[in-house]
């Protein structure tokens, strides 16, 4: 809510946005600001974000895709590790 209320506070001191969510929850204020003349810049996980919210900005980017901020050698996890907690003495 507190992003909402400043977006549109402050909507005379800025010319984009750039939303790091793929919450459909901003689909409502996105388009708010685009017909208010401001570019709307989606970023967020590929896996993660509403196809509404990613199709209603003026751009969409995949976090994992940004390379300068991964790097070269992302790893992503490839087996899901479970840790159980042991047994304790029993009395």
């Amino acid at each position: 809510m507190e992003i909402t209320i400043d977006a549109m506070r402050y909507i005379d001191k800025y010319n984009s946005a750039i939303f790091f969510s793929g919450d459909s929850d901003f689909f409502p204020l996105i388009n708010y600001l685009k017909n208010n003349g401001k570019k709307i810049y989606i970023i967020s996980f590929r896996n993660n974000v509403s196809e509404e919210l990613r199709t209603s900005g003026h751009g969409y980017c995949d976090v994992l895709d940004i390379e300068y901020i991964w790097g070269s050698n992302l790893k992503t996890r490839t087996k899901k590790i479970i840790l159980r907690k042991k047994d304790g003495p029993k009395m």
